[in-house]
């Protein structure tokens, strides 16, 4: 026997099916004037200032996020931290592929990420990097791809930007800023430089929304003694270098590497 509904709960029900569809669509539809909004998990960047210029308020998960660097180390890597950081308290793992830094195991434990979850992956032929990207985040078994490509094509980056898509993970590429003007499907792009007093600029020239005003200057990420010695300088007008930067001012051990674990 069919079952038929009183003419007001059909109208009831059709107006609800029809509201729905609304919200759906107006998720869907961005307009260039506005910031877009993300439809996967959001992770923050750690920075309000940052989360404020990027779609969705952080780095968005199924999506390729480019770094470019003006000068590598420079900071580009410290910029990710905090976000490492919470996928390391969620008990993902963390994967380094072609890093051309000596990590820290101490300062990585410093900053609250649990070195256990971090797996380093070192492929030297560009080739078998990029074979290495895909397939990591095909797997979908990792939070976090960070994944360093001097020299890529357009057609490989859409190739792992399919793959990040398919997954959950987050997903970064780090470049050098001569790729700038080069086509990429990556739907964020951003240009790191070194600023005054251990600063970092970030210019955000590429979302999904207006251009922005200018770029986002992010605090330092030092150890406090060294945080102390930066005010004791702006005080006194005295500037560092243009390119003192974490990465390079914090002494690397050759020991620190043997406690991540690394796949050759």
């Amino acid at each position: 026997m069919e079952l038929t509904l009183p003419k007001s709960d059909a109208h009831a029900e059709r107006r609800d099916r029809f509201l729905a569809l609304t919200d759906a669509l107006r998720e869907a539809v961005w307009r260039a004037d506005s910031l877009g909004r993300s439809r996967t998990d959001i992770v923050p960047t750690g920075y309000p200032a940052l989360n404020a210029e990027l779609p969705g308020g952080g780095w968005s998960a199924s999506a390729l996020t480019e770094l470019l660097w003006a000068q590598q180390g420079a900071g580009e890597f410290r910029m990710l931290i905090p976000a490492l950081k919470v996928i390391s308290d969620a008990g993902r793992t963390i994967v380094l592929l072609g890093s051309p830094h000596c990590l820290i195991a101490p300062a990585l434990e410093q900053a609250g990420i649990d070195i256990g979850q971090i797996l380093i992956v070192n492929a030297e032929k560009p080739a078998d990097r990029l074979w290495s990207a895909e397939q990591i985040l095909k797997s979908g078994s990792v939070g976090v791809l960070v994944s360093w490509h001097p020299t890529v094509k357009a057609e490989h980056l859409r190739r792992l930007q399919i793959a990040a898509s398919g997954c959950e993970a987050l997903s970064f590429i780090l470049r050098p800023a001569t790729c700038r003007g080069e086509p990429s499907p990556a739907p964020l792009r951003l240009l790191c430089e070194p600023a005054p007093f251990g600063q970092l600029s970030v210019d955000v020239f590429k979302r999904r929304g207006p251009t922005v005003a200018q770029p986002v200057l992010l605090p330092p990420l030092f150890a406090p003694s060294m945080m102390r010695a930066l005010e004791r300088a702006r005080h006194s007008a005295i500037a560092p270098a243009e390119n003192s930067n974490v990465d390079r001012l914090v002494p690397q051990p050759v020991t620190a590497r043997s406690r991540l674990s690394t796949v050759a």
